[in-house]
Protein backbone atom coordinates (compact mmCIF):
# COMPACT_ATOMS: atom_id res chain seq x y z
CA UNK A 1 0.00 0.00 0.00
CA UNK A 2 1.29 3.53 -0.63
CA UNK A 3 0.99 6.22 1.96
CA UNK A 4 0.54 9.59 1.39
CA UNK A 5 3.83 11.83 2.33
CA UNK A 6 4.30 14.24 0.09
CA UNK A 7 2.26 17.57 -0.90
CA UNK A 8 3.57 20.20 -3.38
CA UNK A 9 1.52 23.51 -3.56
CA UNK A 10 2.65 26.01 -6.07
CA UNK A 11 2.28 29.51 -4.88
CA UNK A 12 2.53 33.10 -6.01
CA UNK A 13 4.41 34.31 -3.03
CA UNK A 14 6.07 31.18 -1.98
CA UNK A 15 7.46 33.26 1.54
CA UNK A 16 3.37 34.63 2.21
CA UNK A 17 1.92 31.10 2.18
CA UNK A 18 5.46 29.39 4.14
CA UNK A 19 4.17 32.05 7.12
CA UNK A 20 0.41 31.14 6.77
CA UNK A 21 1.32 27.39 7.13
CA UNK A 22 3.96 28.53 10.18
CA UNK A 23 1.88 30.85 11.76
CA UNK A 24 -1.71 29.65 11.44
CA UNK A 25 -1.61 25.92 10.59
CA UNK A 26 1.40 25.31 12.90
CA UNK A 27 4.11 23.61 10.37
CA UNK A 28 7.36 23.58 10.59
CA UNK A 29 10.08 25.12 8.49
CA UNK A 30 12.90 22.50 7.07
CA UNK A 31 14.80 23.58 4.35
CA UNK A 32 15.00 25.84 0.92
CA UNK A 33 15.94 23.26 -1.94
CA UNK A 34 19.08 23.99 -3.31
CA UNK A 35 17.76 26.36 -6.37
CA UNK A 36 15.80 28.75 -4.24
CA UNK A 37 12.72 28.29 -6.16
CA UNK A 38 11.22 25.66 -3.50
CA UNK A 39 11.01 24.87 0.15
CA UNK A 40 9.96 22.18 2.25
CA UNK A 41 7.60 22.24 5.54
CA UNK A 42 6.55 19.20 7.71
CA UNK A 43 3.84 18.64 9.74
CA UNK A 44 5.85 15.95 11.12
CA UNK A 45 4.96 13.01 9.27
CA UNK A 46 4.24 14.90 6.14
CA UNK A 47 6.17 16.71 3.47
CA UNK A 48 4.70 19.74 2.03
CA UNK A 49 6.81 21.59 -0.65
CA UNK A 50 5.45 25.10 -1.32
CA UNK A 51 6.89 25.88 -4.89
CA UNK A 52 7.48 29.51 -6.24
CA UNK A 53 5.35 30.09 -9.50
CA UNK A 54 6.91 31.49 -11.92
CA UNK A 55 5.98 35.27 -11.81
CA UNK A 56 4.42 35.19 -15.35
CA UNK A 57 2.16 32.11 -14.64
CA UNK A 58 -1.29 33.28 -14.38
CA UNK A 59 -3.73 30.92 -12.17
CA UNK A 60 -7.16 32.12 -11.60
CA UNK A 61 -8.23 32.02 -8.09
CA UNK A 62 -11.39 29.72 -8.60
CA UNK A 63 -14.69 29.96 -5.61
CA UNK A 64 -14.74 27.20 -3.10
CA UNK A 65 -16.37 24.18 -4.66
CA UNK A 66 -14.04 24.74 -8.05
CA UNK A 67 -11.10 24.92 -6.57
CA UNK A 68 -8.23 23.80 -7.97
CA UNK A 69 -6.88 21.89 -4.97
CA UNK A 70 -8.16 21.50 -0.98
CA UNK A 71 -6.67 19.28 1.38
CA UNK A 72 -7.56 18.68 5.71
CA UNK A 73 -5.84 18.84 8.46
CA UNK A 74 -6.67 17.96 12.14
CA UNK A 75 -5.70 20.27 14.60
CA UNK A 76 -5.51 19.95 18.54
CA UNK A 77 -7.00 23.01 19.35
CA UNK A 78 -9.67 24.63 17.63
CA UNK A 79 -10.29 27.75 19.51
CA UNK A 80 -6.55 28.32 19.09
CA UNK A 81 -6.63 27.82 15.36
CA UNK A 82 -9.31 29.74 14.51
CA UNK A 83 -7.94 32.97 16.81
CA UNK A 84 -4.91 32.48 14.17
CA UNK A 85 -7.11 32.74 11.59
CA UNK A 86 -9.17 35.27 12.52
CA UNK A 87 -5.69 37.21 13.61
CA UNK A 88 -4.38 36.52 10.25
CA UNK A 89 -7.22 37.88 7.98
CA UNK A 90 -7.31 34.70 6.60
CA UNK A 91 -10.65 34.42 4.27
CA UNK A 92 -13.42 31.70 5.92
CA UNK A 93 -15.62 30.45 3.38
CA UNK A 94 -17.69 27.54 5.28
CA UNK A 95 -18.39 26.24 8.64
CA UNK A 96 -18.52 22.61 9.01
CA UNK A 97 -16.52 20.53 6.16
CA UNK A 98 -19.08 18.08 5.38
CA UNK A 99 -22.49 20.49 5.82
CA UNK A 100 -20.58 23.28 4.09
CA UNK A 101 -22.86 25.90 5.08
CA UNK A 102 -22.20 29.59 5.49
CA UNK A 103 -20.10 30.26 7.82
CA UNK A 104 -20.34 33.97 10.41
CA UNK A 105 -16.99 35.58 11.17
CA UNK A 106 -17.92 36.30 14.05
CA UNK A 107 -18.81 33.39 15.61
CA UNK A 108 -16.18 30.02 15.51
CA UNK A 109 -18.18 27.04 14.27
CA UNK A 110 -18.42 24.26 16.38
CA UNK A 111 -16.04 21.55 14.70
CA UNK A 112 -15.04 21.89 11.66
CA UNK A 113 -14.80 24.66 8.61
CA UNK A 114 -12.95 25.75 5.47
CA UNK A 115 -10.37 28.22 4.83
CA UNK A 116 -8.53 29.72 2.50
CA UNK A 117 -4.35 30.19 1.88
CA UNK A 118 -2.99 32.99 0.40
CA UNK A 119 -3.04 30.98 -3.14
CA UNK A 120 -6.76 30.62 -2.50
CA UNK A 121 -6.72 26.72 -1.93
CA UNK A 122 -9.24 25.13 0.44
CA UNK A 123 -7.73 23.95 3.49
CA UNK A 124 -10.10 21.86 5.98
CA UNK A 125 -9.60 22.65 8.95
CA UNK A 126 -11.11 19.84 11.97
CA UNK A 127 -10.54 18.90 15.38
CA UNK A 128 -12.85 15.70 14.61
CA UNK A 129 -9.95 12.92 14.50
CA UNK A 130 -12.53 10.83 12.37
CA UNK A 131 -13.13 13.64 10.31
CA UNK A 132 -12.23 11.80 6.98
CA UNK A 133 -13.50 8.24 6.38
CA UNK A 134 -10.37 5.72 6.87
CA UNK A 135 -7.85 8.44 7.89
CA UNK A 136 -6.52 7.32 11.02
CA UNK A 137 -4.54 10.04 13.37
CA UNK A 138 -3.03 8.88 16.55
Amino acid sequence: MGLLRHLALRCADMELSRRFYEEVIGWHFVSRRAHGDALDMSDGTNNVTLIQQPTDADRPRLSEGNEYIHFGVVVEDLDATWARIMEWGAEVVRENVKERNPVHPDVRPPVSFKVLDPDGNVVDITCNRSEWVGALVD
